[in-house]
């Protein structure tokens, strides 16, 4: 019994994982937040029903110092946390809390209306409800194949 060997299709197979692959890293890679303007806020992502819901621990933080950006596949969060003037009669014995400029961009799992967001800032902890966007449900459609024929029409010529 011969075997075939179909080179193509194993090279087409191996081309088709690497580049699953690739776009998994590139993905998280784009959730890695920013570490060059300074400090970097935890934040849960989860869901509910029809809404998509981002929490963002920004302690000490308050409206006026933190700005929202959203799109449909990602929101980003940027904000400056201000430092506490420091007196020259203190000696700090421990510094653990971070100061500064923030900013991140976290993608989002669906598409959400960006026109019905709306964010509370309570206790240190930012809360981002989002809508989720009705899924548009790709329909199949069968087409028709013809005699070559009946492509030109009928004409042979």
């Amino acid at each position: 019994m011969i075997r075939r060997i179909k080179p193509t299709t194993r090279v087409i197979k191996i081309e088709g994982e690497i580049h699953r692959l690739m776009s998994e890293v590139l993905s998280q890679r784009r959730e890695w937040p920013d570490l060059e303007d300074g400090w970097v806020p935890y934040v849960d992502v989860y869901e509910k029903e029809d809404d998509l819901i981002v929490e963002a621990e920004v302690p000490g933080m308050s409206q006026r110092d933190l700005h929202i950006s959203l799109h449909m596949s990602r929101i980003e969060l940027k904000g400056a946390k201000k430092e506490s003037p420091v007196s020259e009669n203190i000696r700090y014995l421990r510094l653990e809390r971070e100061y500064g400029k923030f900013r991140r961009t976290i993608p989002l799992p669906c598409a959400v209306s960006t026109d019905k967001a709306k964010a509370i800032l309570e206790n240190g902890v930012l809360t981002v409800c989002l809508k989720k966007m009705r899924e548009n449900r790709e329909k199949e459609v069968l087409v028709k194949i013809k005699k070559s024929a009946e492509k030109s029409g009928g004409d042979n010529g």
